[in-house]
């Protein structure tokens, strides 16, 4: 009896079913526990829980907001929709907005795989590839951080328009439309993965091999047909670019983006030497790296000629071997806008950086080990294969456990990292919040040392001052923050509710309306003024600061209890209606 016939396809498409629910348990038991983790202090209160527009989920108002706000110093509307679906569907809570980035991050392993598959027809190197991506401990900070949603999203579109783009190059078709809808996306969740259309000139090159091959006079139009095929990317690139760099409606909290300087340019060759360092040796990572511009002119010189030995190798061996010069310049190409050549903010480099760039090294390093062992070694591939996947999970799974809060986050960071303002102020926030106010204390006062122009440690001083008792220091403290940053509304929101509980009414009220002006979203600056105008007996304005209030925070206890509070005196003063 002879056996049934084999269907290749139907065991191709078997393989890549078990390929993506190896990479779904593999991100599962490394990130196992994350859903009992909480906010931390950086980034996610102006991202999620303190964001008026995000916290009552998704509104007509709220969509418009997303697209026309800068106020992180990003155009990302999708990602405040994003935010937004999920306060809609399950509130503003850690657990749903950390499970969704970990939902996307398996995705992204899993479209990964498929990308590579299908750019390749090898199943092996490019699962081990979405493999070590999907447990890398490089990669736990755009996943561990609710507020880097913006991360796995577009990345979950980058690679979706890749691989749109290579299954149309594989039927020999034109311009994907898929893939062109798919960077819009993407770029519309962050702006970083502008070099898409450059990615694309390199799966030409390798493994689509559809580089134009014509010479004489048919070279010219080949080309031009080919270049023709890239410039609707390049197109929307541009526009993207555009409204990134234009300046609008930027908070005042957040870091200005600065032009190139010479300082930063000469580092560039060092900050990449240490993303490929921090990347294949992920020891001592941290949630800020301070950044550094002091380095001796040799160690420049020196890391820009290691820079350039690394590059010529690469391009000499682009023959026999083209996945690494492939890999290497997807990893130059895609870190570009974040390789500090300009300031981003306090750091100088980032983990959640080589969420994209790290890919190529992957590529670059997996078929370049799996050439090495090729013949009579072939049968250590998949040995060394899980001994990287073995040792890089068990270090994520660790990375992980120091996301679990504010505490544990920055006690890491001090830990392995050089004192900074920006850890100072957080580490302090986060030990104020622990109730370990001495400790808070120190941080602060370090803080100043190292920055003494910023109003965040004075305002946090000022809430210690506070809970001992000292309300004079309290308001003189503020009365300094208030001094360094004038337009500030928070600033404005706590010296006015102090104030007000000293009983001076007419300058507290005036502060905390300053503030509702400065940040109608303000949600404290809201109570504030509310409250001070029901014990003023003014219970119609405030109430209409507490519905606000509501609305930007629905649920919050102290808000509906205050509104509920109004809302029983307003009726009280009603007559009540008689039958005759």
């Amino acid at each position: 009896m002879e056996p049934p016939p084999t269907n290749p396809a139907a065991r191709i498409r078997g393989r890549a079913v078990v390929a993506w629910l190896a990479l779904v348990l593999a991100v599962a038991v490394v990130y196992h526990g994350i859903g009992r983790h909480r906010f931390v202090n950086f980034d996610d209160p102006v991202y999620l829980f303190e964001n008026g527009h995000v916290t009552p989920g998704l509104t007509a108002d709220g969509v418009v907001w997303a697209f026309t706000n800068k106020e992180t110093g990003l155009w990302q509307p999708s990602v405040w929709i994003a935010h937004m679906l999920v306060s809609e569907l399950a509130g503003m809570q850690p657990a749903p907005h950390l499970m969704t980035n970990l939902l996307l991050h398996a995705l992204n392993a899993g479209l990964l795989f498929l990308l590579l598959r299908t750019l390749t027809g090898v199943t092996g190197r490019s699962f081990v590839v979405a493999l070590l991506f999907a447990v890398h401990p490089a990669n736990v900070e755009a996943v561990a951080w609710a507020s880097q949603l913006k991360s796995t999203l577009s990345t979950a579109f980058f690679l979706f328009g890749l691989l749109a783009y290579a299954r149309e190059a594989r039927r020999g078709g034109g311009v994907s439309f898929v893939a062109l809808l798919a960077l819009l996306l993407s770029l519309l969740a962050k702006p970083m993965l502008v070099s898409f259309p450059l990615l694309l000139v390199l799966m030409d090159f390798w493994p689509l091999q559809r580089l134009p091959a014509e010479r004489g006079r048919m070279a010219g139009a080949a080309w031009g047909r080919w270049l023709v095929g890239k410039l609707p990317f390049v197109l929307l690139v541009g526009v993207i670019a555009i409204l990134t760099v234009v300046p609008w409606d930027l908070s005042p909290e957040m870091p200005v983006v600065h032009g190139p300087e010479w300082a930063r340019v000469a580092a560039l060759p060092l900050n990449y030497l240490s993303y490929v360092g921090c990347f294949f040796w992920p020891a001592g990572l941290a949630v800020l790296y301070p950044e550094r511009l002091d380095y001796p002119p040799l160690v420049e010189v020196g890391a820009l000629l290691l820079m350039l030995v690394i590059s010529a190798v690469v391009w000499r061996r682009r023959k026999p071997q083209p996945a690494l010069l492939v890999g290497w310049s997807w990893f130059l190409i895609t870190l570009v806008p974040v390789s500090g050549i300009v300031q981003l903010g306090p750091h100088g480099l980032a983990d959640r950086y080589l969420y994209v760039p790290g890919i190529g090294l992957l590529i670059a390093a997996v078929w370049l080990v799996a050439d090495a062992l090729a013949g009579q070694w072939r049968g250590w591939q998949p040995v060394l294969a899980g001994f990287a996947v073995m040792i890089s999970g068990g270090l994520a799974h660790r990375q992980v456990s120091y996301w679990e809060n504010s505490l544990t986050l920055w006690q890491h960071a001090a830990a392995v990292t050089r004192p900074s303002y920006v850890r100072h102020v957080n580490l302090g926030n986060a030990l104020l919040e622990a109730g370990r106010e001495p400790e808070a204390e120190a941080e602060f006062v370090a803080a100043i040392n190292l920055q003494g122009n910023n109003p965040r440690p004075y305002v946090n001083l000022a809430v210690i001052a506070q809970r001992r008792g000292d309300l004079a220091k309290a308001v003189a403290l503020l009365r300094q923050a208030r001094a360094l940053a004038p337009a500030d509304a928070r600033i404005y929101s706590n010296l006015g509710s102090l104030l007000d509980d000293r009983g001076e009414k007419t300058e507290a009220r005036a502060l905390l309306e300053k503030a509702v002006r400065l940040r109608p979203d303000l949600l404290e600056a809201r109570i504030n003024l509310g409250v001070l105008l029901a014990r003023a007996g003014n219970l119609d304005e405030a109430l209409a600061n507490f519905e606000t209030a509501a609305r930007l925070k629905p649920g919050d206890p102290a808000v509906m209890r205050n509104l509920q509070l109004v809302r029983q005196q307003l009726a009280a003063r009603q007559p009540k209606l008689i039958r005759d």
